[in-house]
């Protein structure tokens, strides 16, 4: 094939550096903490409510962190808390308010539909970010590539709501 023809491919990017694939290993692993994360917290939201099975969540989550963390916390890591912008506590809030959204929602689309509409919509919104560089990050433009990714995404929403 003429250097020319190859070229003008796309080429697709495999991680071959070890970092990176520790990453796609670590996110596949994510990835299935959040499917069993959102069944089981859906679930006691069923058992005790919603907003209370959010609270009780990030609760028992506040304690396990409190575990990892406190061999590490010292005068400094506590400085740098104070000196933190206020809006990026932010997170905290949106974190209480997904998962009571996710234990409504679970039990009436099941965990996959449930995720597949949230990832969809977070894939929606990030390529918005990513374009116009929302939150001061590096802008990275919509391509027709990443347009096309978004319509499989939505795509696989259906299938997954109707197949």
């Amino acid at each position: 094939m003429p250097d020319s023809v190859r070229s003008s491919r796309p080429s697709v990017r495999v991680p071959t550096d070890p970092e990176q694939i520790v990453a796609v290993a670590v996110s596949i692993v994510a990835g299935v903490f959040i499917a069993t994360m959102v069944r089981l917290n859906a679930t006691l939201g069923e058992h005790i409510g919603p907003l209370e099975s959010s609270f009780v969540v990030h609760a028992v989550g506040t304690g396990f962190a409190t575990l990892l963390i406190l061999p590490r916390m010292g005068a400094e890591r506590l400085r740098d808390l104070r000196r933190t912008p206020a809006v990026l506590f932010g997170g905290g809030v949106l974190g209480v308010t997904l998962v009571m959204l996710a234990n409504i929602v679970v039990p009436h689309l099941g965990v996959a539909l449930t995720l597949c509409v949230s990832v969809a919509a977070n894939l929606a919104f990030s390529t918005l970010a990513d374009h116009f560089g929302w939150f001061g990050l590096p802008v990275f433009p919509v391509s027709p590539r990443r347009v096309l990714g978004l319509v499989l995404v939505v795509t696989g929403v259906v299938l997954v709501a109707y197949g």
